[in-house]
């Protein structure tokens, strides 16, 4: 009988083992799953941020009828960021020609300027191939709709191919190859964490990049789940040959799967972590750095107000006119996501594009309202432009359904109240007028979006007397840690939306 006993509890124990080993299994290619899932999430982010960078530069250049100067201007920036190649081109009866070249020179692919061609004027991201080089760039560009104007850019690719990956990366722990296309020729090797071809058991995904696909092969060198996943089979045929002898072997089994199940619910909760960390990346990335300015010191502070894979609409800016003299801009696009993005860097490099070319603050907004429709691009803005000349000590302001700043002094803080027009989008057919305002130094301005004052279930003057209330507490405190304090305030009771909160503060 015992024998029997011991036959039957070995044949379930190995059972038990296979079962073990398949589950180990399916772990691992689920968890590589997802890791190439964010590598590849992270590929279609920088495809979108590419394609809105290039369609600026190329607006910047329609606006101002392909000025060398200003594309120098918007070029060099772009050149700090990634160390490319950038040039404007004009298209005439299918040739190019080029107008202005920033960073070294394009090498061209085989076919030369005519390679060009192939960009047709859709305001879409057109990735052009590897061009061969020392080391090899990769070719992209993008033509404006209803343009004859292009830009062109070449970006180098790593040395030989390799890539080391940061310690946060999703690439990291992993071996990877990214190659242009289908297909994972070596000629077509963008960068890879290791050598190559990647080996073992491996995992490959496609993802779009622009107008052409990315195709990713992985492996992980070490088990994803753990090393004692990893041994997991082994340790239940132990446990399973304990279960001959007694029933300490069952309770040791369900100890251990337990230890397992909570490694692998631990490991997921940081995956999920790091998913939600690619949109806050994207959109600090399409944030502006905050200026130093003369005579004004410049703060600013911005916080999601969901844990998702989405980017907001919330967006600031501060350009100088001169020693003393700025204009300054807030605003928030309706809606989230990729489409929400896109129209916040176009409005925030518009803004730029028309004060470069000599139009006041009036002249400005009414410009940006050529370029957004609600009926057709199912989105509208609400945007506060406002001068502020400190040496005069004087304010100027136009809103378009955005709320007035509110300016802190030695007398105590106020909302300053200027006329409102419809938001961006919405057809209008009042001109906008700008409100004049003195304002003698020491003064602190702050310009904010909604998601600072609304709250679901609540009038908004109650919002607005809180911050109003909340910024003359802390006025008298330094600009950075004023605006911490703000947030605090602001954010403390859960709220659901993006916040921007901008402070401008001069001694007159």
């Amino acid at each position: 009988m015992s024998f029997v006993v011991a036959v039957l509890l070995l044949v379930v124990t190995a059972v038990l083992t296979f079962l073990t080993w398949r589950v180990s299994e399916h772990s691992e290619q689920r968890l590589l799953s997802r890791q190439m899932a964010l590598v590849g999430s992270l590929l279609t982010s920088q495809a979108a941020v590419l394609q809105v960078q290039l369609a600026d530069i190329a607006q910047v250049a329609v606006n101002t009828d392909a000025n060398p100067a200003a594309f120098a201007r918007f070029g060099a920036t772009q050149l700090q960021q990634t160390g490319q190649s950038l040039s404007l081109w004009r298209m005439t009866d299918g040739q190019a020609e080029q107008l202005a070249v920033q960073g070294v020179d394009p090498r061209l692919p085989a076919e030369g300027a005519g390679a060009l061609s192939v960009l047709e004027p859709t305001g879409e991201l057109v990735i052009l191939g590897i061009v061969p080089s020392e080391p090899d760039r990769l070719a992209y560009g993008l033509r404006p709709v209803d343009t004859d104007l292009l830009v062109y850019a070449e970006s180098p690719l790593p040395d030989g191919g390799e890539l080391a990956a940061p310690p946060d990366s999703p690439m990291a722990g992993l071996d990877l190859a990214l190659y242009l296309g289908r297909t994972t020729e070596p000629e077509q090797l963008l960068q890879a964490t290791g050598p190559t071809p990647v080996e073992g058991d491996t995992h490959r995904s496609e993802v779009p990049f622009g107008t052409t696909t990315v195709t990713i092969v992985g492996a992980s060198p070490a088990h994803l789940a753990g090393p004692l996943s990893a041994a997991l089979p082994w340790i239940v045929l132990g446990v399973g040959g304990a279960l001959a002898l007694g029933s300490a072997g069952t309770v040791e089994y369900v100890s251990r799967r337990r230890v397992v199940a909570e490694r692998l619910a631990a490991e997921n909760e940081r995956l999920y972590r790091q998913q939600r960390g690619i949109a806050g990346t994207l959109q600090l990335a399409l944030l502006p750095v905050v200026p130093e300015l003369t005579g004004v010191d410049v703060a600013a502070r911005y916080v999601a107000g969901v844990d998702e894979l989405e980017v907001g609409g919330d967006w600031y800016d501060v350009i100088e006119h001169r020693p003393g003299c700025c204009v300054f801009v807030v605003g928030d696009i309706s809606g989230r996501g990729l489409p929400a993005a896109t129209t916040m860097a176009s409005l925030r490099f518009a803004v730029r594009a028309y004060l470069a070319e000599g139009h006041d603050i009036e002249g400005v907004l009414t410009r940006l309202r050529r370029l957004l429709d609600v009926d057709v691009d199912h989105q509208f803005a609400t945007v506060l432009l406002g001068e502020l000349d400190a040496a005069a000590g004087r304010l100027r302001l136009v809103s378009a359904g955005h709320f007035g700043p509110v300016v802190v002094t030695a007398d105590g803080a106020r909302l300053v109240d200027c006329p409102v027009t419809p938001p961006i989008g919405v057809p209008s057919r009042v001109a906008p007028r700008a409100t004049t305002v003195q304002v003698r130094g020491p003064a602190t301005l702050l310009a904010f979006t909604d998601g600072a004052v609304e709250r679901r279930g609540e009038v908004v003057d109650t919002g607005l007397e809180r911050l109003r209330r909340a910024a003359e507490a802390t006025g008298a405190r330094p600009l950075e840690p004023m605006l911490d304090d703000l947030l605090e305030t602001m954010t403390a009771d859960g709220r659901k939306d993006d916040t921007v909160i901008l402070g401008l503060r001069w001694t007159g």
